[in-house]
Formats: structure tokens, C-alpha cells, sequence
């Protein structure tokens, strides 16, 4: 999973020039803890133990009838980290929901 368009605890420091790709789930990686989908796309959570950044939680974002998805956002993994990283997960889904407008 590439990290280049990503809101990040490091913020503003320099990071690799690589556009960003989709990756489809490896096996190796955790489950995707999904928080709903809207206008098209699916959004969730994955807690990445072996991230090249440590323990993290991925909040990412992909097509609804694809099994790739891109991380959108990462947080240090910690008990105080996962309820925002679930906040943050919301609001996107939230935001997805009003782009989609009245069902």
C-alpha cells in the first residue's frame, strides 16, 4: 500500500515521490474492518502491525466492486489512536454519503 497521498502523523516532512498505487489485500495482511459504502466506494479500517512506520491503523478507501483499496489516512496504532482513526473512517464514509446525495 503506498502512503504518498496520505494524511499522516508526520505531516508535512518529506516522503518518497512515487505516485501512489492500489494494492489488491495480501493474505499476509490483517482483515479489512469495514465501515460501509457509499457512492460507489467502500471504506475500512486495517490495523498494520508491520508497517514500515510500526504499528498503525489504515483508514482506507476503495471500489466497491474492486478489491483494492489505497490508505487515505494513518495513525500510530495505541488505544487512545483507534477511536479517532474510527472517527476519521466515519467521516469519510459520511462525506462518500453526501457526494452520493438522496437514495
Amino acid at each position: 500500500m503506498s502512503d504518498d497521498n496520505v494524511i499522516r502523523p508526520t505531516f508535512g516532512t518529506p516522503r518518497n515521490a512515487a505516485p501512489p498505487e492500489r494494492t489488491d489485500p495480501d493474505a499476509e495482511l490483517p482483515p479489512l474492518r469495514l465501515f460501509g459504502a457509499a457512492a460507489g466506494h467502500r471504506v475500512g479500517l486495517i490495523r498494520d502491525t508491520a508497517a514500515q512506520e510500526g504499528d498503525v491503523f489504515r483508514i482506507v478507501v476503495g471500489p466497491e466492486d474492486e478489491q483494492a483499496v489505497e490508505t487515505v489516512a494513518l495513525l500510530p496504532a495505541g488505544a487512545d489512536t483507534e477511536g479517532e482513526a474510527e472517527r476519521i473512517g466515519f467521516a469519510i464514509l459520511r462525506a462518500l454519503e453526501v457526494i452520493e446525495g438522496p437514495v
